[in-house]
């Protein structure tokens, strides 16, 4: 449920920040700063040094805050959200000024856009204002699952993804990695249990929202706060996955021929394959098996106020 309150007045900012997520100006965050300390704030800055770094930062390093800014992608929005789930901290709200590849998080709350220079004033209204929207904390292997997990086609494109391809071309070195994949698409199996019922499958996505690899729609009746998971399975040959992939920018995918989609709170995923991946909000994830299931835990993330 959102709730478009405001807050008791920010006095504590820490921004964390991944220095070497998405384009190259990294000069609107020196600005943000120098914004944020003229119009009165404390405010403390974490660059992290690797992948997890947010989430260790947040639990064994000492800070205070009523407000946590990320810059980075959904991964390191992820990693916030693992580090505050592993502090039992759901109360300080995240402002996520995504500056990913895919920003799905950002998109959701009605926020994509706003790390550059030129959206500080729009940054520093949200701050003041900071409208609050609760979004659900799935949990897989009983670690923190903001957006999304997935197994079979898409993990694999994550897996394989040049990242020297991605650093210089961004969402097209997904595509070049999608292509590479697709001959093997139909060849991989999985086996999920949802509710003591097994289901064969080729790939699989859990869904925690609406939008899937940018903007697209994926899950129309996805909703963050909503504690229902949607699980989408493509089971068929290569044929349909290229029919469900060309549907997907038109928000058609759920339904095309080999496409299903469930509303779960629990699910189990195996594969009698070795070193099967598994992708989480758009980063790799360790292999199977896992366990992704709902929780009653939830953020406070600031969004766009309608």
């Amino acid at each position: 449920m959102a709730i478009n309150t405001t807050r008791p007045a920010t006095k504590k900012i820490l921004l964390i920040c991944n220095p070497i997520s998405g384009y190259s100006d990294k000069y609107w965050l020196d600005a943000l700063c120098e914004q944020i300390n003229q119009d009165g704030y404390s405010w403390q800055r974490y660059d992290t040094q690797s992948s997890g770094d947010a989430t260790r930062y947040l639990i064994e390093e000492s800070w205070q805050a009523d407000l946590i800014i990320v810059a980075g992608g959904d991964g390191t929005i992820n990693e916030v959200a693992a580090g505050l789930l592993a502090c039992e901290n759901f109360e300080v709200p995240i402002l996520a000024l995504s500056t990913g590849t895919a920003n799905v998080l950002a998109r959701e709350l009605g926020i994509n856009g706003l790390a550059k220079r030129h959206k500080i004033p729009q940054i520093m209204a949200l701050i003041k204002q900071c409208p609050i929207r609760e979004v659900r904390l799935p949990t897989i292997n009983q670690k923190a699952m903001l957006l999304m997990a997935g197994v079979g086609f898409d993990a694999w494109v994550v897996h394989k993804l040049d990242s020297n391809l991605k650093k210089r071309f961004g969402k097209l070195a997904y595509v070049v990695s999608m292509f590479k994949e697709l001959a093997h698409a139909s060849q991989r199996h999985y086996e999920l249990t949802i509710e003591g019922k097994t289901y064969k499958v080729n790939a699989a996505i859990v869904s925690n929202g609406r939008y899937y690899a940018g903007s697209y729609t994926l899950c129309p009746n996805g909703k963050l706060e909503d504690k229902l998971l949607t699980v989408t399975t493509i089971t068929g040959n290569t044929a349909q996955f290229i029919l469900a992939l060309l549907a997907l920018p038109f928000g058609l995918m759920h339904k095309c021929p080999g496409v299903d989609q469930h509303q779960v709170t629990d699910i189990d995923i195996k594969s009698s394959q070795e070193n099967e991946p598994i992708q989480l909000d758009g980063d790799d994830f360790g292999v199977l098996p896992c366990r992704i299931s709902s929780s009653d835990n939830c953020l406070k993330f600031i969004h766009k106020a309608h």
